[in-house]
């Protein structure tokens, strides 16, 4: 609950400003806004904001208080101002290219951001801002070198939650989108403290001082690059003496190869082997059959692309970066329609939820290039898929699900699957970084809001009982 309004006097906007009366009345805005009073304080900042000559803090702070208040607009337009009127404003250069990335101005945000590195080449909001556009700009070297340079001066990151009945520190290792789990996406932050705290050399992370917390959760994923930060988080759990939540040696069991012989053990559940090859190997690879053949590493398809002869293998190396790859057998997994569908499954302390299920008339699915925004009869499929998954999942491929969860032995893990044509379940991948998030079109996906969220009120209810367990 918010402040009431307070009536300053003198203030509103209709109020005329000496020069130096400016100055005070930025103050005054400040301290009204300090007090919840955000219209309050718009008003005096659009009144000075009309005095000569300008200043430019002026215009930041009316940005900063416009984008609070949700008018984009008027936000870009003061920081537009600001930032002419002083180009060295650092607030004005962050808060614009904030409010440029808000409306997918990627381009413009970053030249913003760049400038503001100009101004400061240690700021820690611009270089992670950075690390974000760059991926997105599909420069994953330069985001990681962003990422580097925020993490030198700052390892530890805590969202507070203003209503806070849990708190969590999550260790996370240095790398892209797909090297943690997207923890922000699951928890509630009104209620739920996130502190993340980021693996880099053991004397900074022994001088590094921890906050409070009531669960201790792995967030790093599996990957070639993350082995060794899985060991530093096995290694670090020990020293505090605290159970944790997804092991990190168990999340290692989760590559490709090795969960692949794990699930091939698992009755009703067909898993593919997976080979990893060199490069070097892969040039002496002969290819009878269709396979799947991908970076290590690789996430969302990047790289895959099916073969189903050694020259085709040949031209796709010619074509592709990288030193070692998958190699998986193709499995024709399309539904008596001709469809393909891949369902995404998330376990939660033992109890497994629907996500999402994507259709495509292509066999390599991505949920968001799929026809399901177009498709009524696939988002029906979809809802009839989130209301009652086992219903939809012959009695076999779902027991063989639930083995696979009790054989993997984590607290949350993801899986994109499919059914095969004998009616086992058929694996892709189990990943307990997997992106589990809300934030589809209301109107269109609207079943999702009545399903999805059972998912983070299980989060929730695996960390409280963390909480309630004696260290």
């Amino acid at each position: 609950m918010q402040p009431p309004m307070h009536d300053v006097p003198g203030s509103g906007a209709n109020q005329t400003f000496s020069h130096g009366d400016v100055g005070r009345a930025n103050q005054e805005a400040l301290r009204l806004r300090a007090l919840g009073d955000l219209r309050g304080a718009l008003a005096l900042l659009d009144a000075a904001s009309e005095q000569s000559p300008p200043l430019a803090e002026i215009f930041s702070n009316r940005g900063f208080i416009a984008a609070e208040l949700g008018e984009r607009e008027l936000a870009r337009s003061s920081y537009a101002r600001a930032v002419e009127l002083d180009p060295y404003l650092l607030a004005a250069r962050l808060g614009y290219g904030a409010e440029l990335y808000a409306v997918g101005d990627l381009e413009g945000s970053r030249s913003q951001y760049r400038l503001a590195l100009g101004i400061d080449e240690e700021n820690i909001v611009a270089h992670l801002a950075m690390y974000e556009l760059e991926q997105q700009l599909g420069n994953r070297a330069k985001a990681l070198a962003h990422q580097k340079r925020a993490l030198a001066v700052q390892q530890l990151f805590s969202s507070i939650a203003p209503k806070e009945r849990r708190r969590i520190l999550a260790l996370c290792a240095p790398g892209d989108w797909f090297a943690n789990t997207p923890l922000e996406y699951l928890v509630d932050r009104e209620t739920t403290t996130l502190h993340k705290l980021y693996l880099t050399t053991p004397d900074r992370l022994a001088a590094l001082r921890l906050p409070e917390y009531d669960a201790l959760f792995n967030a790093i994923g599996e990957s070639s690059e993350n082995v060794e930060m899985l060991l530093l988080a096995e290694l670090i759990a020990k020293m505090l003496g605290r159970p944790i939540l997804n092991d990190p040696l168990r999340v290692l069991e989760t590559n490709r190869v090795r969960c692949a012989r794990l699930a091939a053990r698992i009755a009703d559940c067909h898993a593919p082997e997976t080979l990893e090859r060199s490069r070097e190997e892969l040039n002496n690879e002969a290819i009878h059959r269709p396979t799947i053949v991908r970076p290590v590493d690789s996430h969302a398809g990047k790289g895959a692309r099916r073969v189903g002869t050694t020259a085709e293998l040949q031209g796709y190396l010619g074509e592709t970066t990288g030193e070692r790859f998958f190699l998986t057998p193709w499995i024709d997994y399309a539904s008596p329609d001709g469809f393909f569908r891949k369902y995404r499954l998330v376990a939660v302390d033992g109890e497994i939820f629907p996500y999402h299920l994507a259709i495509s008339s292509n066999w390599m699915v991505h949920y968001y290039s799929s026809e399901m925004k177009a498709e009524q009869w696939m988002r029906d499929d979809e809802r009839a898929f989130l209301e009652n998954w086992r219903g939809i999942f012959p009695p076999a491929a779902a027991s063989a699900l639930e083995r696979l969860v009790e054989s993997l032995g984590l607290e949350y893990v993801g899986f994109d699957c499919s059914i095969d044509r004998e009616g086992r379940l058929l694996l892709f991948e189990a990943d307990p970084a997997i992106i589990v998030h809300l934030t589809d079109d209301r109107e269109l996906f609207a079943y999702k809001y009545q399903h999805v969220p059972k998912i983070f009120r299980a989060f929730e209810r695996l960390i409280d009982r963390q909480h309630a367990r004696p260290a």
